[in-house]
């Protein structure tokens, strides 16, 4: 039985049958309802005296629906100014909601909203939906892996079995422990060289012009060697030619490297969706070699202030660097 409100005619059923000595039951079938609704009405809709008029429980009924009636989330400009310049930032509506609650800005205070009050308003206009659709992360086709067929890369000599990683790096307990991937362009002729901290989620991302094992060992060199040592502390890479010198690579970043298991992708999961984050704005169709220095380091800059669920809807860069990212 669906749930709805008593009518005015119902009242007048209920007035009259329990003047005449009807049971709850014996009401609650004639109106079409459960005897507990009648027996709700009654007591809830009871005058001071204690007698049950219907004219007065309508009115009272009416009140108390108008109290418990509030203004949608969405008809608050403000709250949606801010909603509004977030998915424009690419944040996603679960990030923005999380973002409100926990740490909400001075002229939201006391305001919320959840993600899927975010996704209504997104899809309840069609302009709106023009509007933030393309800031929205979209799920593509997932890339089928060679499941029962041979290896067809080469294999990587001395390199170090992710299974020997410290229990401090795969409980993500500590700052410095890195996984380490490259992004390849339109038609692979521009890359790039991505590093995240697995604590942090901190992203540091860098243009090589070729995908290759020196230019990557001398980036990852350049951009590494300049953290201090307790934020540099292990790097973990998957099985890329590009990575094909391990104990060459260690001695130039000083600090052990460890090898993901091949077609194991889930074992660096944190670079994998953090290179999908990248990918909202340099799609795979994007042609990586005409992306400058600086338009990577605002696409960098915003993800590393973009708020996480995992880190309680703080910013990698508020958790890296341990102070407010403004």
């Amino acid at each position: 039985m669906s749930y709805r409100h008593l009518t005015m005619d119902e009242r007048n059923i209920i007035y009259r049958m329990r003047f005449l000595g009807f049971s709850y039951a014996e009401i609650a079938r004639c109106v079409g309802c459960h005897r507990a609704t009648i027996g709700r009405e009654l007591k809830r809709n009871a005058s001071v005296e204690g007698g049950y008029d219907p004219g007065n429980a309508q009115t009272l009924a009416n009140s108390r629906r108008r109290a418990h009636l509030s203004w949608p989330k969405t008809g608050c400009r403000r709250l949606m100014a801010y909603v509004g310049e977030r998915l424009a930032d690419r944040w996603s509506p679960e990030q923005i909601a999380g973002r409100v609650s926990s740490c909400p800005p001075p002229d939201l205070v006391g305001l919320s909203i959840s993600h899927t009050t975010i996704y209504r308003w997104i899809w309840g206009d069609r302009r709106r939906t023009q509007q933030f659709r393309p800031f929205l992360r979209i799920a593509r086709k997932p890339r089928r892996k060679p499941y029962g067929k041979p290896s067809r890369r080469g294999q990587i000599l001395g390199k170090r079995s992710i299974d020997e990683r410290s229990k401090e790096a795969n409980e993500r307990s500590r700052l410095g422990d890195w996984e380490g991937d490259t992004v390849v362009g339109k038609g692979r002729t521009g890359h790039l060289v991505t590093c995240v901290d697995r604590a942090s989620r901190y992203v540091i991302a860098r243009k090589v012009h070729a995908c290759a094992a020196e230019p990557v060992a001398e980036q990852l060199k350049r951009t590494l060697r300049r953290l201090p040592a307790e934020k540099r502390r292990s790097l973990t890479l998957d099985n890329g030619r590009e990575f094909a010198r391990p104990i060459e690579l260690e001695r130039k970043l000083d600090l052990p490297i460890y090898f993901a298991h091949p077609y194991h992708s889930w074992e660096r999961g944190t670079n994998e969706n953090t290179n999908g984050l990248l990918r909202q704005y340099l799609p795979k169709s994007a042609d990586l070699t005409q992306v400058t220095p600086d338009q990577l380091r605002s696409i960098v800059h915003a993800l590393n202030r973009r708020p996480r669920k995992c880190l309680g809807f703080q910013s990698p860069f508020e958790v890296f660097h341990a102070k407010p990212s403004g």
